[in-house]
């Protein structure tokens, strides 16, 4: 993680775009790439708080679980977006759980390192409020998407974003691998596994999408993006 490259990479994440190279030098240099194995826990609801991380691998899930038992995904996470930041001046233990989906490589950035090197450098946090700004934005957007829209609306939403990470909505099907199991999808997307594959089966008798394995090709990328306007 010394090299420019990454951290160039690294400015194209919201919450460090602001940073210059230096400053991304410095806060790499308190960091630690860590590989972890699919399906491992990463930290539970309540564990004392040590920091947050940036996604460089791989796929994570946040989710809360009730008292019954029952888990709620609050958010999916996918290479270069930070996850465990909102605590991280509160000083509260983590408010979710967080576990890989697949084998995963992550940026664990120590709260202990990350406050001093801030108070040394007090222009890193200036530049670091326009990124929480963004993510806090996002997470108005997803809770707007689960109030007002339906469950097609917001599948489809998700699908052209998974299309243009996978950077093939230019292709004449654009396409990608649905890498996480679909209870995890449902529950992000706010309804139950029956439903969803109900919708899924109904963009493909709309000639919507095709699924063939875990790939799913976009058929008609016009009508996928009218239904995740709500538009349709």
């Amino acid at each position: 993680m010394n090299d420019i490259k990454n951290k160039v990479t690294l400015r194209s994440i919201p919450l460090f775009s602001e940073l210059s190279i230096e400053q991304l030098r410095k806060l790499t240099s308190i960091s630690e790439i860590k590989k972890i194995s699919s399906h491992s826990i990463i930290f539970m609801e309540g564990d004392f708080y040590k920091g947050f991380y940036v996604q460089l691998k791989g796929s994570i899930k946040i989710y809360k679980t009730s008292v019954d038992g029952k888990e709620a995904v609050v958010h999916i996470i996918k290479p270069f977006n930070v996850f465990a930041d909102i605590p991280l001046f509160e000083g509260n233990d983590y408010p979710v759980s967080a576990q890989t989906l697949e084998e995963s490589i992550v940026l664990f950035v120590p709260k202990e390192g990350f406050i001093n090197l801030i108070k040394t450098e007090p222009d890193i946090s200036l530049k670091m409020l326009a990124g929480f700004a963004k993510r806090l934005k996002s997470l108005i957007s997803q809770v707007e998407d689960l109030t007002t829209k339906e469950v097609k609306n917001r599948l489809a939403k998700y699908l052209i974003k998974e299309i243009q990470n996978n950077k093939t909505e230019n292709l004449p099907e654009p396409y990608f691998k649905l890498a996480i199991p679909k209870s995890t999808l449902a529950s992000y997307l706010g309804t139950i596994t029956e439903t969803l594959s109900r919708t899924f089966k109904k963009f493909q008798d709309q000639e919507v999408i095709r699924v063939q394995g875990k790939s799913i090709f976009v058929t008609n990328y016009l009508k996928l993006k009218k239904l995740a306007q709500n538009c349709e």
